[in-house]
């Protein structure tokens, strides 16, 4: 029986893909010893899902608060960029600036609940918009296609609706993410179960 010619000077290279059976309990010994990790995002998901839901102000307060430090944070490291004698002066312009604004709104943020939540949504509204506009510029280049510049659109009109509509907008926005949460919370608890039973499986997995 004859077999087909290779042409001259052709490599043949096989791949073996197939693991051990030593290799394949240690795998699902591992996986499965992580299934207590799984099982405790599960109930923080769940947990903080239901306080949102519960306590929607709450919820968004403590993010509006998170917000707050991030910006106060990244607002001194952006100034203390503009000392750096490596940067061009036009950077270290512009860092100082940005650093300053950062550090006021940050403040501003912790020092006012309404003004903190404003300032969130604020920032969420924007952000869509800019997103829009980029997906938009994507979509009408070679790399990006109609879906793109469709998903362009209703980011920029989500985010219009969120600046023209704050505390209806972040009323919806924060039950989407408590529903979200508490359905991901429980995906997660079960699926920790399922990743335990990998664990017996690796015992029945003959070496």
């Amino acid at each position: 029986m004859t077999t087909p010619s290779q042409p001259e000077g052709a490599t043949v290279v096989v791949e073996d893909t197939s693991i051990s059976p030593a290799e394949q309990k240690a795998l699902l010994d591992r996986i499965g010893r992580a299934w207590w990790v799984v099982l405790l995002l599960g109930i923080i998901s769940l947990i903080v899902g239901v306080v949102v839901l519960v306590r929607p102000f709450t919820a968004v307060n403590v993010a509006a608060i998170i917000f707050g430090i991030w910006l106060l944070v990244s607002g001194v490291i952006q100034l203390a960029q503009a000392f750096d004698k490596q940067l061009e002066t036009i950077s270290r312009v512009l860092n100082a600036i940005t650093g300053v604004i950062g550090i006021v709104l940050g403040l501003i943020c912790l020092d006012s609940a309404e003004d903190r939540i404003a300032l969130l949504t604020l920032f969420i509204g924007i952000w869509w918009i800019m997103r829009g506009i980029v997906q938009i510029a994507v979509g009408a280049s070679d790399q990006g296609g109609g879906v793109v510049i469709f998903l362009g659109i209703l980011g920029i009109i989500a985010g219009g609706v969120v600046l023209i509509w704050p505390i209806a907008s972040l009323t919806v926005l924060t039950l989407v993410v408590g529903i979200w949460l508490v359905v991901l919370g429980i995906f997660e608890i079960i699926a920790s179960f399922r990743v335990r039973s990998l664990k017996k499986q690796a015992e029945n997995v003959a070496v």
